[in-house]
């Protein structure tokens, strides 16, 4: 964390993989939504390798309420087709693709992924972060 003294840098001890999460197909964003948090989470985070290898879960909802406001302030050129973000941080990114291979995560975890989520529209992004303010 800066602590707007010292000059912000990359950790090198964690590392974080996002996930555009884009719907199953006829699926409302509303059905989506809460499935993913309602459902999905819990049976994410009941594996016993998401336990031992993930420092950090988060969910990132879209708020379909801010789409005109973001389009009025030009900040984007088109709509996105995802509705959230998944996002894992561990200690290296070996740990979070342990877990997409575990038996386990496949067994349990991707049955369920196919209820709400379009794994073949999905996009992931991976790397090292910095945090520039955070006043928690």
């Amino acid at each position: 964390m800066s602590d707007g003294t010292s000059k912000p840098a990359v950790r090198t001890d964690r590392v974080r993989l996002a996930v555009l999460m884009a719907p199953k197909p006829g699926l409302s964003f509303e059905e989506f939504d809460r499935y993913w948090l309602d459902v999905h989470a819990e049976v994410f985070s009941s594996i016993a390798i998401v336990k031992r290898n993930l420092l950090k879960y988060e969910q990132f909802h879209l708020d379909p309420k801010y789409d005109d406001i973001i389009a009025a302030q030009s900040l984007a050129k088109s709509k996105t087709p995802f509705r959230g973000i998944a996002i894992f941080e561990a200690t290296s990114l070996d740990k979070i693709f342990d877990i997409f291979q575990d038996e386990e995560y496949l067994r349990v975890v991707v049955p369920d992924e196919h209820k709400f989520f379009d794994h073949e529209n999905a996009q992931i992004l991976a790397g090292p972060f910095a945090t520039i303010i955070d006043k928690l």
